[in-house]
């Protein structure tokens, strides 16, 4: 009974040791980091991508929208329109499109939603105005008969009327004078184009507050029919050149960018040779220059024989 007892006992204690499996100390970490990062990490950030893909969607406006007024900001989740409704309806001149709305296109509730005053006429519609290289911009253009509006995407506010501005004091031919042709968001620049009075640019700037851009040189080809060149600055310090322009027969407008990148350029120039069909622009610390044919809206490398001598 005695060794019974005493072959029970070490039984008892042998069952109750863990049983070593081999170097557990090295195999169990590889296994825990390995589930850890696949389950933790990718298929969640995966399910977080493909779950934000599917949340945003075309939200339904209700009301009446003419073609091309309506935007949908894919890169900061937005929808904006400018539509009209019985609330702006004129009982002589019919719908007025004047109500601007911001929809938030993860969930489609509304977030904005402003009424602007009539533009001249209540018949007259406010416009989006076109993006052209910059998706990611905070604000977004309008378009009025002879007056352009900013909406704020960041603080969804809308800033005060801008004015287009020119260079020299413009005739009013008639009461279209100075109507909005085109308007675009260029970069960082709103680009347009007003009747009898030629391009205007304002800048957006840093801070969001629209600031206008005189031309840097001009050329009157008639009455009321002028060319623009305008210096845009950029981020390095450094310029684009453009000569904006609107065709009439077939209705076009282009903004005409003069180089392929933005370049340094000498802008100290005396003010008589900024008056002319020609325009020189010359390259800081290079021997390159381009000659711009303010008439023919082009440019070309300044000749070599006139490289050195004084612009004039």
């Amino acid at each position: 009974m005695r060794y019974f007892s005493f072959f029970v006992a070490c039984l008892l204690l042998a069952c109750s040791e863990p049983v070593s499996t081999g170097n557990t100390a090295e195999q169990q970490p590889t296994v825990a980091s390995n589930k850890t990062d696949k389950e933790e990490t990718r298929p969640k950030d995966a399910d977080h991508i493909s779950q934000t893909v599917k949340q945003q969607q075309k939200c339904e406006v209700i009301g009446e929208v003419l073609e091309d007024n309506e935007l949908w900001l894919k890169d900061q989740g937005k929808l904006i329109c400018i539509m009209a409704d019985s609330s702006t309806y004129d009982a002589t001149l019919g719908m007025s499109h004047r109500i601007l709305k911001v929809f938030n296109t993860y969930t489609c509730d509304l977030e904005v939603k402003l009424t602007l005053p009539v533009n001249i006429s209540p018949d007259f519609p406010y416009f989006l105005a076109d993006i052209n290289y910059n998706n990611n911009s905070k604000i977004v253009a309008i378009k009025a008969a002879k007056t352009v509006y900013c909406f704020d995407m960041t603080t969804q506010r809308m800033l005060p009327p801008l004015n287009p501005t020119f260079k020299t004091k413009r005739a009013e031919a008639d009461a279209s004078s100075g109507t909005i042709i085109r308007l675009e968001l260029w970069e960082d620049f709103l680009v347009g184009y007003a009747q009898d009075k030629g391009a205007f640019v304002f800048d957006l700037g840093k801070d969001g507050i629209p600031q206008p851009v005189l031309p840097y040189a001009e050329y009157q080809l008639g009455e009321n029919r002028f060319n623009s060149l305008f210096l845009l600055p950029s981020e390095t310090a450094k310029y684009q050149a453009i000569l904006p322009s609107f065709d009439w027969e077939e209705e076009v407008f282009s903004i005409n960018p003069i180089f392929t990148v933005p370049l340094a350029i000498t802008t100290t120039v005396q003010k008589s040779a900024l008056d002319n069909p020609y325009i020189v622009l010359r390259e800081k610390d290079k021997n390159k220059a381009l000659l711009v044919d303010m008439k023919g809206m082009r440019s070309k490398a300044l000749p070599e024989a006139l490289l050195y001598k004084t612009t004039k």
